[in-house]
């Protein structure tokens, strides 16, 4: 069989690629799938679709742009089968009309008071490559986002490490009524509230426009000097079946269950447990991944808990200790 030409190559579909979270479908050309690997790519709704945590924690100590792949142009707008089948209808799903959000940002170093008119993407909110950027240790890199659904405005965690909390309670996603609201990420204070008002409109931001910073080259490579190479983190099982058995923690993360990286024959653990994992920062974190029985760091639970040498992390009848050897 002969080659495809470039032009042909260039016409070429793969798969469509679903967003686990909201569904939406997307039909990749294959010219552009072929650098989805190496690349950031978001849904409409904010969800990764490609790009790792481990990848951009690699590329810390490389001043090299990490390229945003825009999937807009290749979304896919399926008709339900009944619907194609039966006469048009009068009510066609309407794309979400914009929706403007007051938001005044209180933090440590910064602080905003801005009309933002949100419609075709994600309001987002972190600590670096933002509409609302804000210094605070806390927040993870995207901390979360607010984007329309529909005629609503919804508010998503993005897997942060320290949580998204509207009104006191803390959320994975919620919709935000009319009315002031109080945003808490990490230690900043965001008042959010649905406004009439035009404001400035959202537009796709890349994870990061520009080359990382020699700050964070220098801060990378400083703690590297202080982490010899031959440093690594170990998972120690110290109770239960698995007991006396070392487990060494890669950077792409070590999951815990019945069926993980680490099997552990104990019918009080779900398939897919707990995690644990370097995030972005090189910080070694534990994760529960919706458990039945909880993971517990220390004797409080772990949703997605900094950890230290020395910790213990309970799950089911095991005890795992957290070790670093040189």
């Amino acid at each position: 069989m002969a080659p495809c030409s470039i032009s042909h190559y260039h016409h070429l579909h793969m798969p469509l690629i679903r967003c686990p979270k909201c569904g939406q479908a997307y039909d990749i050309p294959g010219v552009i799938a072929v650098r989805l690997p190496n690349s950031i790519a978001t849904c409409h709704c904010g969800e990764w679709l490609s790009g790792s945590k481990a990848a951009l924690l690699a590329r810390m100590i490389d001043p090299s742009k990490i390229n945003q792949i825009d999937l807009q142009p290749y979304r896919v707008d399926e008709a339900k089968p009944a619907e194609t089948a039966s006469a048009k209808s009068p009510v066609e799903e309407a794309p979400a009309r914009p929706r403007s959000l007051r938001v005044i940002a209180r933090g440590a170093h910064d602080s905003i008071n801005t009309v933002f008119t949100i419609r075709d993407h994600p309001l987002w909110f972190g600590r670096r490559g933002c509409h609302v950027d804000m210094a605070e240790e806390e927040l993870s890199l995207r901390h979360c986002s607010i984007s329309v659904r529909g005629d609503e405005l919804v508010v998503r965690d993005a897997d942060s490490h320290t949580g998204t909390y509207l009104d006191g309670q803390q959320i994975e996603e919620a919709v935000i009524a009319d009315g002031v609201h109080l945003l808490r990420i990490g230690s900043a204070l965001v008042t959010i509230e649905p406004t009439e008002e035009s404001g400035t409109a959202v537009e796709p931001m890349a994870m990061i426009t520009e080359p990382v910073s020699e700050a964070d080259v220098e801060k990378a490579l400083a703690r590297a000097k202080e982490e010899p190479e031959t440093t690594r983190t170990v998972l120690v099982c110290v109770e239960g079946p698995l007991s006396g058995q070392e487990f060494e923690v890669p950077p792409t993360g070590l999951i815990v269950g019945r069926e993980g990286h680490v099997r552990v024959p104990d019918e009080f653990l779900s398939r897919k447990h707990f995690e644990v994992m370097p995030d972005p920062d090189g910080i070694v974190r534990v994760r529960d991944l919706g458990s039945r029985n909880g993971t517990f760091l220390n004797t409080l639970p772990a949703r997605n808990t900094k950890v230290h040498a020395g910790d213990e992390i309970r799950a089911g009848v095991n005890r795992f200790r957290i070790e670093r050897r040189a």
